[in-house]
């Protein structure tokens, strides 16, 4: 319950910026009209390619504003007291990177509502769609979750946002042509947990959930080993504050 709460009051906070509000809704409608305009153009309406993607590019980048969170909270002074406190530092700092992710998600209802209001075509909505939008999330979370970890080592943390959103995305295989993609794609989704989900979502390609699951695995050692190093510079060297 606990953790609960710590996750509502963090989201609450999260929300109450008015740049992470608006962040998902003018990413997800930016690149839902641009899609709409070339499809529109092309006679291609009937693909719900259009509001999937873009439910994915919002998600996304929502997430990627973990990238300042904590440097956000050292300089904001409030860090010492979430990691100094009776509960688990580990769970401390969960909480507050989940709302980045969790809010994201707004962005499939707000493309879907799109799709519908200009006759573009979505598709059944089916429980197995909805396991993949969640898997997708997981993915998103964990990926932030080292983000934000690794980027607390270094003092410029907030000017990397722009730099790990769509490459990323291109790598997974969001964007780009089939042919060239499948290649890719099939070493990413080892390494990278979004790859998996987004191939399913956006061309219908079976799961595959040995490399969704090696892919968290690999990400979740990097997040303990460089919290491991978080923890070393905190409390053996005290340093982490002036690197």
């Amino acid at each position: 319950m606990r953790f609960i709460r710590l996750f509502l009051f963090h989201l609450r906070d999260y929300l109450s910026d008015q740049y992470f509000v608006w962040l998902v809704i003018t990413s997800t409608c930016s690149i839902f009209l641009i899609q709409y305009t070339i499809a529109y153009a092309s006679y291609d309406l009937n693909n719900p390619l259009l509001w999937r993607q873009s439910g994915i590019f919002g998600t996304w980048t929502s997430c990627t504003t973990v990238a300042g969170c904590i440097s956000f909270e050292k300089y904001k002074g409030t860090l010492p007291y979430l990691l100094n406190s009776k509960y688990d530092e580990r769970l401390s700092l969960i909480t507050l990177l989940l709302p980045a992710s969790s809010y994201g998600l707004f962005s499939f209802p707000l493309a879907f509502v799109l799709a519908k209001i200009l006759g573009v075509a979505t598709g059944p909505i089916t429980g197995n769609f909805i396991l993949l939008i969640l898997l997708l999330w997981l993915g998103c979370t964990i990926m932030g979750i080292l983000i934000a970890a690794f980027l607390t080592l270094s003092p410029n943390s907030m000017l990397y946002e722009t730099l790990i959103g769509t490459p990323i995305l291109l790598v997974a295989g969001l964007f780009g042509n089939e042919a060239v993609l499948k290649p890719l794609t099939n070493i990413a989704q080892w390494f990278i947990p979004i790859t998996a989900p987004i191939s399913a979502l956006t061309r219908n390609i079976v799961f595959n959930w040995a490399a969704y699951i090696f892919s968290l695995i690999f990400w979740l050692f990097l997040i303990a080993f460089t919290v491991k190093k978080i923890n070393y510079l905190v409390r053996k060297k005290g340093a982490l504050k002036i690197i």
